[in-house]
């Protein structure tokens, strides 16, 4: 983790400093410092890569950094005038608020952790890459352990070269972090899009999610997790062609059906249901959704903003749209082999961990990259117009009004409920 951009004082010259501990436990957390890290930034540091890739974050950084406060308006302005959004939120819990696996409940354990990791140690490899590139030493790196399980990583860059070098130096080595965790993103979404590109469906029809006891389907053999295929021969891809056809018919008639099932649904039964008045409509006793494979399939292979959003719901909150989610992943094959649901949900959580981390760590607000980039900024554009006093209070407004942003996103979805009532009132 950042400390931030693990920036801390180290002397140039003169007495060694005291050695610190290779390994330090405060429980929970336990850091393990290490030089190994050092050589992998002395070698990437001498590519003119890296040099060419921290000039490009500089121009991320700000663009990220809108983006996040645009998300944050966005959220408190929906949660101010939706009241459906706050509700969503407090189905979700509390956890929801933390980007931690087992805490937040759409955040799945072992892509979740794996995603994390991955994440910090790309942000603070970043951070040293850059650091060497630009001159600056690096006094130390390491891991971060929660007990025994790894959750980031760390490194430490001289602060007194920081704090003396040119504002472009210096603004270079804080931008590393969100400008790798865009890049390996997008590397990701593309990976993502990839693999859904390689997938092709098994079967097209209606999904039968539970068939309603003492009812005809149950009679005829339908079985949950079957898909229904056609009705009178006619073929069915969405639950509306099942109501149109069944709001045709009248209680007593029989129909034909076809479903598919067992592995794979390559097995065909075909058997005859008796329907039935229940509810002001005519059944047949199966709670059924939407599947559609192959139509969705197409829309995912063609581009626009709206299919792209699919890709942003994580497929914990989103299993009936998302194809490599538990829901629907049973339903295609693809030419990766019997793994590619692994695949594409390890890549699609590393680019939505990424991404988040990138944003979160963009904004301006003290401590954090961002925010540290903002400070320096300021003060090379309006050190001579502004007294240092007047700058300070600057930066002191904008992360206490960013602060404060943030803490009404999370809070506002749980108190809403209670001060409602007081100004309807």
């Amino acid at each position: 983790m950042l400390r931030d951009c693990g920036l801390l004082p180290e002397k140039e010259t003169g007495e060694p400093e005291a050695a610190e501990k290779r390994v330090e436990f405060s429980f929970p957390m336990l850091t393990v410092r290490t030089k190994v890290f050092s050589g992998v930034f002395e070698r990437l540091s001498a590519f003119r890569f890296s040099r060419y890739a921290s000039w490009v974050a500089l121009f991320i950084v700000p663009v990220v950094a809108a983006i996040g406060l645009f998300l944050f308006i966005g959220s408190l302005y929906a949660l101010l005038t939706n009241p459906a959004v706050g509700e969503i939120t407090r189905e979700l819990g509390p956890g929801a608020i933390l980007l931690l696996p087992g805490i937040n409940p759409i955040v799945p354990i072992v892509y979740g952790w794996l995603a994390i990791v991955v994440a910090l140690v790309v942000h603070e490899g970043a951070h040293g890459v850059v650091a060497r590139s630009a001159g600056f030493r690096v006094k130390s790196s390491g891991l971060l352990f929660f007990l025994i399980i790894p959750i980031g990583a760390f490194v430490d860059v001289d602060e007194d070269e920081i704090k003396v070098a040119r504002p472009r130096r210096s603004l270079r080595v804080m931008a590393a972090g969100v400008g790798a965790n865009i890049f390996v993103a997008v590397v990701c979404l593309m990976g993502v899009l990839l693999v859904v590109g390689s997938l092709a469906p098994v079967v097209d029809g209606v999904y039968v999610s539970e068939v309603s006891e003492g009812l005809p389907a149950q009679a005829a053999g339908l079985m949950p997790k079957d898909v229904l295929v056609s009705i009178d021969g006619v073929l069915i891809n969405r639950t509306r062609d099942l109501s149109n056809l069944l709001g045709n018919r009248t209680a007593g008639d029989v129909v034909a059906v076809t479903v598919a099932r067992g592995e794979l649904w390559r097995e065909q039964y075909s058997t005859f249901v008796n329907l039935t008045f229940s509810e002001n409509r005519t059944v047949m006793g199966v709670s059924v959704g939407d599947l559609a494979v192959a139509d969705r399939l197409r829309n995912y292979q063609t581009f626009s903003l709206e299919r792209l959003s699919m890709y942003i719901v994580p497929p914990t909150l989103a299993g009936g749209l998302v194809p490599f989610s538990d829901a629907l992943s049973g339903f295609y094959t693809s030419s990766l082999g019997g793994y590619w649901a692994v695949y594409a949900n390890v890549l699609f959580w590393v680019w939505f961990v990424n991404v988040n981390l990138a944003v979160f760590n963009a904004l301006p607000i003290g401590p954090l990259d961002g925010g540290r980039m903002f400070s320096i900024t300021l003060k090379e554009l309006l050190g001579r117009k502004l007294s240092e006093k007047r700058i300070s209070l600057i930066i002191s407004a904008v992360t206490i009004a960013l602060v404060v942003l943030v803490i009404l996103v999370v809070i506002l979805p749980f108190i809403l409920p209670y001060i409602l009532p007081l100004f309807s009132g």
